[in-house]
């Protein structure tokens, strides 16, 4: 390995625990090396915790407790936030200047959007009241109040707000109008959803282990699994850019799109479930994290490891940048940037000191926002070159 492939710290390295396996060898268990074994028993975490700095550019500290989820604007001027202390903010990208403070939620703000022309923002708490602001007129024009909220999000063409709840139902509004379409609930709780590229259906997937593809016009199920359903509830999912392929999380299994047939599974045999999956349809890749540190990147047209790599902390989010890195959040407050190609760490970024809870790209793929239990978002740069 090149000195080049690493560009951390020295020290930052030497506690990390980190395994790579080359997309050629056979994949099988590794362990550390006699070196690594040596080193001193601090943790990656009690290296943050004592001498990490804070690498960011930019940190918004106006939450007072977790900041459970973060957005960037489209034209990459701003940034939402929402937290546990029941509030939502927009703020400048800039100076962390705060535009709009979006009061009035009753529980925990768990989700926060951009539409998809930055007209609007979506926030939405865990009690399920959901409020749509005028990002020009600063001003509540739209809100909603029903039962447990689990995910929230807009149409990725058009002013449509789509949310799934714990009963099961996932409700369609147009915006402003508030006109409504509800696909009904099958009998437990949507988890999590995605709007597939062409914008006339939706995958959901379901606290059974159910998942199912809806027709958003009509409100049918196109299929539901019928075969090899995920004996755990479905907490993520993922589709590809062509909507061939989904993925979910936890039982990391591999469905065409098209009729919801298993055609893989990426679960490493010392591993249960994994905590997030996503794929790169650039590179053909997938990759997954776990709780235990283990991340892995697959080649899922060719159904071979690429890399696998384990960090000294649990995973909590898992997202693609710019050509070929991958961005990792853990329990440890870092990020971690990685090359999927190579299988190297390119740099840890530090400044938070507990779990990072989400990560957002901006669209260039050149700054990453995080959120963190420890009350603060961050914006962070990456290198790109």
């Amino acid at each position: 390995m090149e000195e080049e492939d690493i560009d951390v710290l020295e020290e930052n390295k030497d506690e990390l625990e980190v395994v790579y396996l080359d997309e050629l060898e056979e994949i099988e268990d590794v362990e550390l090396d006699d070196e690594l074994n040596d080193q001193e028993d601090a943790s990656t975490s009690d290296f943050i915790n004592q001498q990490a700095i804070d690498l960011s550019k930019l940190s918004f500290n106006k939450h007072t407790k977790s900041v459970f989820t973060g957005a960037l604007s489209k034209s990459g001027l701003l940034a939402a936030t929402g937290g546990e202390d029941d509030i939502a903010y927009v703020w400048s990208v800039e100076n962390g200047d705060v535009v709009l403070e979006c009061t009035g939620h009753k529980d925990s703000v768990t989700e926060v959007a951009f539409n998809f022309n930055d007209q609007y923002i979506a926030t939405g708490d865990m009690c399920g009241l959901i409020q749509v602001w005028s990002l020009n007129e600063k001003k509540l024009i739209w809100c909603y109040e029903g039962d447990d909220m689990e995910w929230l999000m807009w149409h990725h063409l058009a002013n449509v707000l789509i949310s799934g709840c714990e009963s099961g139902d996932i409700y369609v509004w147009q915006i402003p109008e508030g006109h409504c379409k509800v696909l009904a609930s099958q009998g437990t709780s949507t988890t999590c959803a995605k709007v597939l590229s062409d914008g006339k259906r939706l995958l959901a997937g379901y606290g059974d282990g159910q998942v199912r593809l809806w027709n958003l016009k009509s409100g049918n199920v196109l299929w539901q699994l019928t075969t090899n359903i995920p004996t755990d509830g479905v907490t993520s999912l993922d589709v590809t850019d062509d909507s061939s392929l989904l993925v979910v999380a936890p039982s990391a299994q591999l469905f065409k799109v098209v009729d919801g047939h298993q055609v893989a599974s990426y679960l490493l045999t010392n591993e249960n479930e994994v905590e997030v999956v996503a794929f790169n349809n650039e590179l053909g890749l997938l990759a997954t994290g776990a709780l235990s540190g283990k991340f892995c990147v697959w080649d899922y047209k060719k159904n071979s490891l690429r890399h696998e790599a384990k960090l000294e902390t649990p995973i909590t989010t898992i997202k693609w940048g710019p050509r070929d890195m991958l961005i990792v959040g853990g329990t440890d407050g870092c990020i971690y940037v990685c090359d999927a190609k190579s299988g190297t760490l390119v740099e840890i970024l530090t400044g938070h000191n507990a779990d990072i809870l989400s990560l957002t790209l901006s669209k260039d793929g050149t700054c990453i926002l995080s959120t963190s239990d420890d009350a603060t978002a961050k914006l962070f740069a990456i290198k790109v070159n």
